[in-house]
């Protein structure tokens, strides 16, 4: 068990306040353009709208890895800012952006090349229409995967050190940029789903590059080497790993598992397959000041555990998941009253309408009693290095429940989509119980990172 300290708590409830009001703005303009681009591409056709969705699904799935790298580089670089050693942290950061760069770059060059067979592999019965916007979707994205790596990696390490205003500042003109070039290439030029795909690129140049400028200063607790050096250290990078593996394994794992789960729904009628991506744009509105609560606990608990702080570390993550549950009353409840204004701003057929309006109302109520302790509970667990407890927890639930839930409701029983999001709600009960258990065993502080 962590020794503790005898000093005021690292963060008071008014620097919590001034972490998360930022946080919780970024998470909402991260919602507002996913709206944008849906709401363009449903104006094309429902075909743009699959392909869309579809193509997302590959994306999530082949950004972990780095994405777990630039992940796990903050949570190490937060530990060693709580234990007041600034040179590890400045080498943690500079290691991790060097790291996700490198990665990106050999997961997006074969992608760019091999666009069409991935989709003909993963989608071999979708429509002609969807196979085509999103094959022109995927090799667009791959083309931002190096920019994405630095702009999260930048974004993971201000947040580590509680400067969230500079990542909201990053994200405000980033999303901006992405929302005025998607009006102009989709609506005024006309260039379709390659218009989402450009305004992706460019607006992630723009954040990929404020992210790393903010971080070159010397002044800050955590930042970039200054001249960024390409030397390999190779300690620092075996930390890295030990927590970015387990997270990256978990994500990948889950991301398949949900990809599995794309394939059913693409074999699905183009209604249900527009409902599906159109419930899963709205849902997320429900979970964005849950998010920012998320990105925040990474940075408490983190800096926290790092300061041999465990029972700082167990106070604030009730704390946080209070916080959670109070976010998700308002914003569950906001979703179900506006609910059909929400979906008809999409201009979805009346059968897609239909199906869109019962996941989100069942979505609304079950959320509210489970995201928390699914989602919440874990990055405490994470920001403290017990990642493969919630990894073997999370891949055993979301392959048994989430993957084969699935394949009984959606197709055995032919519930379809609603089956899908069914056995989803059956993944975050079991979850649930993993980590609220480990929680209480106090077991998740007995680990070293630092």
């Amino acid at each position: 068990m962590l020794k503790e300290l005898s000093e005021p708590n690292l963060f008071t409830a008014k620097a919590i306040r001034k972490l998360l009001i930022p946080l919780i703005f970024e998470q909402l303009l991260l919602v507002l353009v996913t709206l944008v681009d849906t709401m363009l591409l449903s104006g094309i056709s429902e075909a743009a709208l699959g392909a869309y969705s579809l193509v997302g699904s590959i994306n999530q799935l082949l950004t972990q890895l780095f994405l777990a790298i630039g992940s796990g580089g903050s949570i190490i670089a937060a530990q060693y800012l709580g234990n007041r050693d600034r040179k590890g942290a400045e080498n943690t950061a500079t290691q991790a952006a060097l790291m996700v760069l490198a990665i990106s770059t050999l997961i997006a060059l074969p992608v760019m090349l091999l666009n069409g067979p991935i989709i003909r592999l993963l989608y071999p019965g979708v429509h002609p229409s969807i196979h085509n916007y999103a094959k022109q979707y995927l090799l667009l994205s791959a083309l931002s995967y190096p920019l994405y790596a630095l702009y999260h990696n930048g974004a993971s390490m201000l947040y580590a050190q509680g400067f969230s205003k500079l990542s909201m500042v990053t994200s405000i003109l980033m999303y901006l940029a992405r929302i005025l070039m998607n009006f102009l290439f989709i609506r005024v030029w006309h260039m379709d789903i390659q218009g989402a795909g450009l305004s992706t690129i460019f607006s992630r140049v723009l954040g990929a590059a404020l992210a790393t400028w903010f971080l070159m200063d010397q002044q800050a607790p955590i930042h970039y080497t200054s001249p960024l050096k390409l030397a390999i250290q190779p300690g620092t990078i075996r930390r890295i790993v030990k927590v970015a593996l387990p997270s990256g394994i978990e994500n990948i794992i889950f991301l398949t598992s949900k990809l599995l789960i794309g394939i059913m729904i693409a074999g699905y009628s183009s209604a249900m397959i527009a409902a599906n991506a159109a419930a899963n744009t709205i849902s997320s509105y429900i979970s964005v000041p849950a998010n920012a609560i998320n990105l925040a606990t990474i940075t408490i608990v983190s800096q926290c555990i790092g300061a041999r702080r465990g029972e700082e570390a167990k106070k604030a993550t009730r704390n946080l998941q209070a916080a959670t549950y109070a976010s998700l009353l308002l914003t569950c409840t906001l979703v179900a009253i506006f609910v059909d204004p929400l979906i008809t701003m999409l201009h979805l057929t009346p059968e897609a309408f239909a199906h869109t309006r019962e996941i989100v109302l069942v979505y609304c109520l079950v959320s509210f009693f489970l995201w928390a302790p699914s989602f919440g509970l874990p990055n405490s667990l994470r920001a403290a290095g017990d990642n493969r407890y919630v990894m073997y927890a999370a891949v055993f639930s979301v392959v048994v429940i989430r993957v084969g839930g699935s394949l009984v409701l959606g197709n055995w029983l032919g519930l379809q989509v609603q089956g899908i999001w069914y056995a989803m709600y059956l993944d975050w009960m079991v979850r649930s119980v993993f980590f609220i258990k480990r929680f209480l065993s106090g077991k998740w502080m007995q680990h070293r990172l630092v």
